[in-house]
């Protein structure tokens, strides 16, 4: 029957049409926060602490207020200190308040001191260097295990007693019974690094306070609704005196979903009395924006002999850096992404506050670091029992009808099987070709594999979205959602679910988004919720507007319910009169504004019940050259169950893309630290590295044709973080299948040369 559903014959889904926005972007007409003015609109900059760690004893702003242009400089006595979380999800007692406005105590470089506005960029520059800070620079610790330490400097001693400040811990069945009863125990660390994003464009803000009281934000933000949420109480505001606004946002990746400077620009308008626009520089950006947690992941794994897996424990440790942000999320999450059967499972992840930068939100939420440790242990089983990896890997893959280990989620879809054989008949092709082929001496080449799963939302099924279309007088619609695109196609791919469901053209749907005062609640864009959580409220919304379509029409034609049929675009009734066959906007001029008067319309509200996993399976094809130690990756295979792929070319755009990021996270990124100036030393994109065009592999996508969510809208599951999480434990196996060594630290870059145009 779900094989049926899958073949079904679309007229807008499954169906690769361009990109709402790709014209005005490629063309340059799109505009990005940094394009925008308003009128009266003056400039922002924040004071960062040069130190990772200090107390500053004294802020002299007197020079910089007498700078041409400045109009006021802001320093902590100036502001509240009210404490704030700026992660961008919904309310969570989990989520530690525990950094202010402005400090006096900055715990990272690059941590906020003071504030400037001025009517240029030149002279607010000018009044930045004019401020004069004299700090007492104190210890700093950088090192989860550093941290821990009892002698380690205490980063929150007001708000607890030690740097690792949460547990989070999950358990099913008995572990240690569990590892008591296997035939083989596995035990080892893996360690992680801290990694930027690092989208084109910086994060920025305009916010402008009117004289009434109101605050209106433009902002790179992947949770406006969130935002207002966050400013509302951070400011003492009433949501409905806030107005936040996604412009075109050239990319975010998670680093969106907490605020950046739009709390601060929101001060510096209120004080002036003028719209303050702030824009990170790219410096700013790799220092202050949020990165990927890093982590020191502790496995046991115990195996029987058949090869099945029996106990599984996973000890993390997550280096949350100065601030709280997501951490607790994350760990919760992370906890929660493993894909294959087995009676025992614990998961224990302790956050770590340090010196470093604020980890919060980035693609995969916790879930590649820890796959990449899961999936390089997978390979050293499947070595010691002797056994195909891929196959070891399927003998014990979760399949339709299991739950997830210490998680509420029932498989209902599942296209692992299918995956594999599509993956593998691409290998061997590339095999075939590559038979004749020799290298050089030295370099060996050798093919690993990953897996992995991911969610549909977030995994504790809290996703929330709703939609509101309305019926113009010619048939076309209007579709009003708080999803935000961030670059990934969302828009696209929702209009396609609403033209599906109302049998119209693609081009007779019209998208408003992401604006808190003129679209409807969404809980944000992140844990891939906008195709599963986005989709099926504006399926539902399509749904209802055709209920009372309907409704209207039986009223014109004196026809009952049951005898007016949506067919392909056009409105078939069987009337009193005979049979009457319309189109869409034909029928829509009887009853709507031109005809009766009527307001047809459809709306929903949807709370997700269910976060279906998508999954994917990652070949890579690595040569090595064994006397220089250089590494490059030649070909990725990446097969992906997302169920019905609503539009096949988003999906294939974002798995290439989590691809880029997967390769980067293995290879060469991470954020480096000068022991000297005790502080980062990857300040910008020389001196912090992620894959160019030359650096990148050939690329296969499969997309396993047959796979259908009944869950999800029409079929579908998420894509966009998938993608980027097997990638690191494929490139990882690989490299210790062609040299024999033990990899498990990230990334490679540490122990081999890696990327560059180097072709053995």
């Amino acid at each position: 029957m779900e094989e049926e559903k899958a073949k079904r014959d679309f007229q807008s889904i499954r169906k690769s049409v361009p990109r709402h926005e790709s014209l005005s972007k490629v063309t340059g007409q799109a505009e990005y926060t940094d394009d925008l003015a308003v009128p009266g609109m003056v400039y922002g900059r924040i004071l960062r602490s040069p130190y990772a760690h200090a107390r500053v004893k004294r802020i002299d702003k007197s020079e910089a207020e007498k700078v041409p242009g400045v109009l006021t400089v802001l320093v902590p006595a100036d502001v509240s200190q009210k404490k704030f979380n700026c992660a961008g999800n919904p309310p969570s007692a989990l989520l530690v308040k525990d950094e202010t406005l402005l400090t006096d105590r900055p715990l990272y470089a690059g941590d906020r001191v003071a504030a400037i506005a001025a009517l240029t960029p030149e002279a607010c520059a000018e009044g930045l260097r004019k401020i004069v800070g004299e700090y007492e620079p104190l210890p700093p610790v950088f090192e989860v295990k550093e941290a821990l330490d009892s002698k380690a400097p205490l980063l929150h001693p007001d708000l607890f007693s030690t740097n690792g400040f949460m547990t989070f811990e999950r358990e099913e069945g008995n572990v240690e019974q569990g590892l008591a009863e296997s035939d083989f125990v596995f035990e080892k660390e893996y360690e992680t690094p801290f990694v930027q994003h690092v989208p084109m464009e910086p994060a920025g803000c305009i916010c402008q306070y009117a004289r009434d009281g109101s605050l209106t934000v433009w902002a790179t933000t992947q949770t406006p609704f969130q935002d207002r949420r966050i400013l509302g109480e951070l400011l003492d505001l009433p949501e409905s005196r806030i107005r936040v606004i996604k412009p075109v946002m050239g990319g975010g990746f998670g680093s969106r979903q907490q605020l950046v400077n739009q709390h601060v620009a929101a001060l510096l308008s209120k004080r002036v009395n003028r719209p303050v626009k702030i824009i990170n520089t790219r410096e700013e950006e790799m220092l202050t924006v949020a990165v990927r947690h890093g982590t020191v992941c502790r496995l046991r794994c115990g195996v029987k002999k058949d090869g099945r897996l029996h106990a599984f424990d996973a000890q993390v440790l997550l280096n949350t850096g100065a601030y709280c942000t997501h951490g607790p999320i994350v760990s919760a999450a992370q906890s929660r992404k493993f894909q294959y059967r087995i009676p025992h499972y614990r998961y224990k992840g302790t956050l770590v506050y340090t010196n470093g930068p604020a980890a919060g939100a980035m693609r995969g939420y916790g879930n590649p670091q820890l796959t990449f440790a899961r999936e390089r242990m997978m390979d050293d089983i499947a070595k010691t029992l002797e056994m195909d990896p891929v196959r070891f890997r399927l003998l014990n893959h979760l399949r339709i009808g299991d739950r997830v280990p210490t998680s509420p989620i029932v498989l209902q879809s599942c296209a692992i099987p299918e995956c594999v054989e599509g993956g593998e008949e691409i290998r061997r092709d590339i095999d075939k070709r590559e038979t004749n082929r020799v290298n050089p001496p030295g370099i060996v080449e050798a093919w690993g594999v990953g897996f992995s799963c991911h969610t549909s939302g977030p995994s504790n099924a809290e996703g929330m979205s709703s939609g509101l279309i309305l019926l113009n007088d010619d048939g076309s619609v209007n579709l009003m959602t708080g999803s935000a695109d961030i670059g990934q196609g969302s828009e696209t791919t929702l209009s396609q679910i609403v033209a599906e469901e109302l049998g119209l053209r693609l081009e007779d749907v019209r998208v408003t988004a992401a604006d808190t005062l003129h679209t409807p609640y969404d809980s944000g864009t992140y844990a891939s919720s906008q195709i599963y959580v986005s989709g099926n409220a504006v399926l539902r919304a399509a749904r209802e507007l055709k209920e009372n379509f309907r409704k209207a029409l039986i009223g014109n034609f004196q026809a009952d319910p049951e005898k007016i049929r949506f067919v392909k675009g056009r409105i078939l009734i069987s009337a009193a009169e005979g049979e009457v066959d319309l189109s869409f906007r034909e029928a829509a001029s009887k009853v709507t504004f031109g005809g009766k008067g009527t307001v047809i319309m459809g709306r929903c509200s949807y709370k997700a019940e269910d976060s279906p996993l998508p999954f994917a399976v990652c070949w890579a094809k690595v040569a090595v050259d064994t006397v220089t130690r250089t590494v490059k990756v030649r070909h990725i295979i990446q097969a992906v169950d997302v169920g019905t792929p609503i539009n096949p070319e988003v999906v294939r755009g974002q798995v290439e893309g989590g691809i880029s990021m997967g390769l980067g996270f293995v290879l060469m990124e991470q954020i480096e630290f000068d022991p000297r100036a005790k502080k980062p030393s990857s300040t910008d994109l020389l001196h912090y590295k992620i894959p160019t065009a030359m650096d990148m592999p050939e690329i296969q996508v499969y997309i396993a044709p047959n796979s259908y969510e009944p869950t999800g809208p029409f079929g579908a599951k998420s894509v966009g973080e998938l993608p980027a999480v097997p990638v690191a434990a494929a490139i990882a196996n690989a490299v210790a299948i062609a040299t024999g060594e033990d990899i498990t630290v990230l990334p490679l870059s540490r122990s081999f040369v890696t990327g560059g145009s180097w072709r053995p």
